[in-house]
């Protein structure tokens, strides 16, 4: 879990000392609301396809799911129609500040989480740990968020490493110029090569993974059209921010 494990700043076991660590919204998080690419499992493709385009990233030389919130890396341009509610968060997200777990960490029933600051808190928070020691209701509903995302990993990965076997991904760069001496360059991004989908090799793939992988596939495809909607929002943040700047020089 490659991507998975680099959102975190301070991972942390909880434990009797550290847990009066107060736990807030997620959006009271700056990752939350930053994060560029989020990892993503194929459970949740359905949602995610509907405002973020799905496609991979090359991580370490790994190719990686993630959902693309953003063309700019500080969080500015994100769709306007991808609000910050919780339940429309990429998984990872909904259950931070818990940690998705490694497969160690499962086997030992390790509960982690990270020890960041929430620089925009929008409520008083809720403690991990109550009194009794017994995980809050806050931190019971992100920790099986968490647990649910380690365990889809495995299929996500599984299917990943056969199409990339298959020779079936083919870069996606995104090159864009948004005005004002701003550019998008990102070339580390790979789909599903659109003249493959009739491929054997793929249609093999599909038999292995079960029906679930055509309908992911066929989801992924169609979310790359939400490319659109990000170059608009990213060309609207750059233009109020260039006005902004424009405003403060007099």
């Amino acid at each position: 879990m490659v991507a998975v494990d680099t959102l975190y700043e301070h991972p942390t076991i909880l434990g009797a000392s550290t847990g009066h660590h107060r736990i807030f919204s997620q959006v009271s998080y700056k990752l939350v609301r930053a994060l560029q690419f989020a990892p993503a499992v194929l459970m949740e493709a359905g949602q995610l396809a509907r405002l973020f385009p799905l496609c991979w990233r090359l991580t370490d030389g790994v190719p990686v799911l993630v959902a693309l919130r953003s063309l700019l890396p500080d969080g500015r341009g994100q769709a306007p129609d991808a609000p910050m509610h919780e339940a429309l968060l990429p998984l990872a997200l909904q259950c931070f500040p818990l940690v998705v777990p490694s497969a160690d960490a499962l086997v030992q029933q390790h509960v982690l989480f990270d020890a960041t600051i929430a620089d925009s808190p929008t409520d008083i928070g809720a403690p991990l740990l109550m009194a009794d020691g017994r995980l809050s209701k806050a931190a019971m509903e992100r920790a099986r968020k968490a647990i649910t995302f380690a365990r889809a990993m495995p299929a996500t990965e599984g299917l990943t490493a056969d199409l990339a076997a298959a020779g079936l991904f083919e870069p996606w760069p995104l090159h864009f110029d948004l005005g004002h001496g701003e550019k998008v360059v990102i070339d580390d991004l790979m789909v599903v090569a659109a003249s493959r989908l009739r491929a054997d090799e793929l249609s093999g793939i599909v038999s292995r993974h079960g029906v679930g992988a055509g309908l992911f596939l066929s989801l992924h495809r169609a979310s790359l059209f939400r490319a659109g909607n990000l170059l608009a929002a990213a060309k609207q943040a750059v233009l109020q921010e260039h006005a902004a700047k424009a405003d403060a020089a007099g």
